[in-house]
């Protein structure tokens, strides 16, 4: 799957404790069209959607591509599917060893109209970018914000790693 979808392929992450305890599952089912942002919007079957449950079993959250012809749009929804959070992705994404900067994925409220955090992937320097496979992300957020949303950040998270940042042509 991982050699003939790459990055389009669906995942599983199971995040333990360090009882070795299973105490989060985030999820995206396989969909051979999805991720094109221009028609996230129309149809669920065109855009990317992961789900995000804690304790497994127990859906907290969910992560949905919204379409736009610009940037990147995602909606944070909540157990009962209202929204809660935005986040809008940049103009252009710049990775790799040439381009020494960050790629800031803007946390918006539910309105879309104040920031009120980031979800960053960070530039590892020329070197190690240009060598490793490695990334670095950063998440911020306000300090009162739900257990559950942040939880459902993280998900967010490994979504726009996979959408702009697995390569492509790496079958590890």
């Amino acid at each position: 799957m991982r050699i003939c979808c790459g990055n389009q392929r669906g995942f599983k992450f199971h995040i333990v404790d360090n009882l070795k305890q299973e105490v989060m599952v985030i999820s995206r089912e396989f969909k051979c069209f999805a991720g094109c942002c221009w028609f996230a919007g129309c149809c669920l079957c065109c855009s990317f959607e992961v789900k995000v449950e804690a304790p497994p079993g127990n859906l907290i959250g969910t992560i949905r591509q919204t379409g736009s012809f610009w940037k990147a749009n995602y909606d944070i929804l909540d157990e009962t599917d209202n929204v809660i959070l935005k986040i809008e992705g940049p103009c252009c994404i710049f990775d790799g060893p040439c381009m020494p900067c960050d790629n800031e994925f803007k946390l918006l409220t539910s309105d879309g109209t104040t920031q009120i955090g980031s979800l960053t992937k960070e530039y590892a320097g020329f070197v190690k970018e240009l060598v490793t496979l490695s990334d670095k992300f950063s998440i911020s957020f306000p300090i009162d914000l739900s257990v559950k949303a942040k939880g459902t950040l993280i998900g967010a998270l490994l979504l726009i790693d996979f959408m702009f940042f697995e390569r492509k042509n790496n079958d590890n």
